[in-house]
């Protein structure tokens, strides 16, 4: 179908569940001293990542629309600070383990097309 992505099918706290498991995986292969492995769920991870469009901004609204409520506006928000900090997270990995291997980075953000303008991560101390 065009344009759809293979991940458009799936409700994002799913795809962010998959993202957190490959992000585990990752750094348990790379910590075991199996690097292609790691490099795969790295990989998998960032693929998913650019699948879901997190490295692209995402502004939620300051006002209820008539059909939101607070609780929704609540998940809304929720799962856009988990997607920003998924997109960081992946990003952060990638970067570590291509310094430390000596390999390119997966994660093509240097091209125009892949620009990030994601927010830093937020986090509450709540």
């Amino acid at each position: 179908m065009p344009g759809t992505t293979v991940t458009s099918n799936y409700s994002h706290w799913i795809v962010l569940g998959v993202i957190q498991s490959h992000v585990l995986l990752a750094q348990y292969y790379f910590l075991t001293g199996r690097k292609l492995e790691g490099r795969y769920s790295v990989t998998i991870a960032i693929a998913l990542v650019l699948g879901m469009g997190m490295h692209h901004n995402h502004t939620s609204g300051v006002f209820l629309s008539g059909s939101e409520t607070p609780q929704t506006q609540f998940q809304e928000e929720k799962e856009e600070n988990q997607c920003i900090n998924a997109f960081w997270t992946v990003l952060a990995l990638n970067s570590r383990w291509a310094a430390v291997e000596g390999y390119g980075s997966s994660f093509p953000y240097w091209k125009p097309v892949m620009k990030v303008d994601t927010p830093w991560p937020w986090v509450s101390y709540l």
